[in-house]
């Protein structure tokens, strides 16, 4: 197979891998085929750490192939897992939108296929898709409000409540 042809079988590889993940799952072909364009495939071994927190985020992940762990350091050296995130799933994509430090880290659980998005190409896109945005606001949403329930069910516990 030429060069050519490897690359468009690559490309739509991406394609229908996003398109069967939540966040991209209600875009658009062309959509999609813009994203895939700018998704960079890497590979991590087992106990490598993708992002590190308090790191500056530049970068969306989706995991093609294993599962991370996403790790919060709490009171200096202690550490607690946030979730394990496996194939379809993203994290980081707050750094799509501003260049902020990274809330967590996460650590690859066994080797991990994942494709990174960069903000400056995914910046570049909104301009051309902006629908691609409202996906995004949609799963900011989901993910405040498992956040406000996990809020609300730590301050019962601690007899917090209004």
């Amino acid at each position: 197979m030429d060069d050519k042809k490897e690359q468009s079988f690559a490309l739509l590889e991406k394609v229908i891998f996003l398109k069967k993940t939540a966040l991209f799952s209600s875009m658009e072909t062309s959509e999609l085929r813009a994203i895939a364009a700018i998704a960079d495939e890497v590979t991590f071994k087992e106990g490598d750490e993708i992002v590190r927190e308090n790191d500056v985020g530049d970068s969306l992940y989706i995991i093609k192939e294993g599962s991370v762990g996403i790790i919060k350091a709490v009171n200096g050296k202690q550490t607690v897992k946030l979730a394990d995130c496996a194939q379809g799933d993203c994290f980081g994509e707050m750094a799509l939108f501003n260049a902020e430090l990274r809330s967590a880290s996460v650590k690859a659980q066994q080797r991990c296929v994942l494709y990174c998005i960069k903000s400056d190409d995914f910046n570049d896109l909104l301009l051309s898709y902006p629908t691609i945005g409202i996906e995004f606001i949609k799963i900011f949403i989901k993910r405040l409000r498992t956040a406000n329930k996990a809020i609300e069910k730590l301050s019962a516990e601690k007899g917090l409540g209004g």
